[in-house]
Parts: C-alpha cells; sequence; structure tokens
C-alpha cells in the first residue's frame, strides 16, 4: 500500500480467536517495523490495529491453525433480524412469502439458495461497493459480498435469523477472501454458499457481522491509501484437489 501521511488501519484478517492458531505478523513502512497490537471484537474477531507513517507500507500475516477451541455462538440472534446497511430484508417480505412463502426451515433455505444460484451471475464487474441486497436482486449477479447479502436478505424477510461472516476459503480459485451467510435454525447457525464455489467444510472464519459494513476486511482513517497489491492464500492438507462444493443445507460452520 502506498501511504501519504499518518493513517489508521484496522485490518480483518486473522483467523478468529476461537481457532487454535499461530500467528506470524510482521508490519513496516518503507522497510522500518511498525508497532501493532490486537483487538477484541464481537464473535471472536481479532482486529488487527496499527497507525503508519507515508510510505510504502508492506503487511504479512501467516497463520496455521490446528484446531477449533469452541464453537462461534450468539446470545441475541435476534439482532440478525433486522434491516442493516446493505440489507433491505423489509423491503422484500412481500416477494419472499410469494415466492418462497409455502416451505420453511431448511427448504424453505434451500429454496432460496438454489434461486439465487440460477438466476444470478458470478462476475466481479457487476459489482460496486455500495451496492446493497436489493441492488443485486436488480442487477442479477455480483461477487460473494453480493450473493450472500441477498442470501441473508431473503432469510431476514422470511423470519429467519442470518448474519455476514468473512472467510478463507481453501479450495477456492483463484484464492481470495470469501463471503457466506449464516443462517439461525433448530438452536444452531448453519452455513450457506450461494456461490458454491468452495468446499464449505474448509471455511476458515474471519469475522462476523450483520453485513459487509461490519466484517470488512480494511478499514482506513487520517489519509488516502492506494492499494498496490493484494495475495491472499488459504490451503487445507486434506482437501483434493478439484473438490466442490457439498450441496446438501445441513452443515454447521467451522
Amino acid at each position: 500500500m502506498s501511504l501519504v501521511g499518518d493513517t489508521d488501519f484496522v485490518l480483518l484478517a486473522l483467523p478468529a480467536e476461537a481457532y487454535a492458531s499461530a500467528d506470524q505478523i510482521s508490519i513496516a513502512v518503507d522497510g522500518a517495523p511498525v508497532e501493532w497490537r490486537i483487538l477484541p471484537a464481537a464473535h471472536d474477531t481479532r482486529q488487527l490495529a496499527f497507525t503508519a507513517p507515508a510510505g510504502t507500507l508492506d503487511v504479512d500475516i501467516h497463520s496455521s491453525l490446528t484446531s477449533l477451541q469452541r464453537p462461534i455462538d450468539d446470545p441475541d440472534p435476534a439482532r440478525y433480524l433486522d434491516d442493516s446497511r446493505y440489507i433491505e430484508a423489509s423491503a422484500l417480505r412481500g416477494f419472499v412469502d410469494e415466492r418462497f412463502g409455502r416451505a420453511s426451515g431448511f427448504e424453505q433455505l434451500g429454496a432460496m439458495r438454489d434461486w439465487i444460484a440460477r438466476r444470478f451471475t458470478y462476475s466481479p464487474a457487476m459489482s460496486a461497493i455500495d451496492d446493497t441486497a436489493v441492488t443485486t436482486l436488480e442487477k442479477g449477479g455480483g461477487m460473494c459480498r453480493d450473493y450472500a447479502h441477498v442470501m441473508i436478505a431473503l432469510a431476514r424477510a422470511a423470519g429467519i435469523a442470518a448474519r455476514y461472516v468473512g472467510v478463507y476459503a481453501p479450495g477456492l480459485t483463484p484464492p481470495d477472501f470469501h463471503a457466506v451467510a449464516e443462517v439461525f435454525v433448530d438452536g444452531d447457525w448453519w452455513v450457506v454458499d450461494p456461490t458454491g464455489l468452495a468446499p464449505r467444510g474448509s471455511l476458515i472464519r474471519i469475522a462476523t457481522g450483520a453485513d459487509a459494513l461490519e466484517t470488512a476486511w480494511a478499514t482506513t482513517s487520517g489519509n488516502p491509501v492506494r492499494l498496490t497489491r493484494l495475495q491472499v492464500e488459504a490451503t487445507d492438507d486434506s482437501l483434493i484437489d478439484g473438490a466442490v462444493d457439498d450441496p446438501g443445507m445441513r452443515y454447521r460452520m467451522l
């Protein structure tokens, strides 16, 4: 990254605290080390925070996971029934009742996921930073964040709590940050990925929130930032080359 002056950063790029994770973190500007700290947030999210001066910023993070120490629970799933910045669930209640109202639970959610997968075109060119769930429905396509927003909006419109999860996705081609939805059914959170691009069994949670606003991988303040290079790699030794997503609905997250 290229910086023109002192800039505050909060990066959501570390695996959630619930994992047994060994992290190697290096942050420098023009080769000079920058002090950093890790701040806790909701759902075991770990925020990597620092202030960097003008120059060329290099951030290098390597994490190795050995196990999941505990599940990610939510004491108040009801907060994920309301509208949020990118989710206009209230505007879609009539649409959801008409198209998906004859089913409930996993059957209803599976119908929503399949409808999105059939109707949408996965295309970065169709995605804009300010697109909401309704905007994406009108466009008929976008990126993983857009698919997740629509899935969450449909679920909330049906009265099902749903939240947004930023993840690493071994098996995704090309490797990158990925976004999925989680829905609250039968007292548990379950993964729904309408893109079907990566095996859900290997997803690694980074950050969890109402939508992409609460889970952005980078938040900055103070001065403009120019991103010059971003490289993401995520591997799972148990994956077989060419593995695809399990189409079944009942998949509990991580």
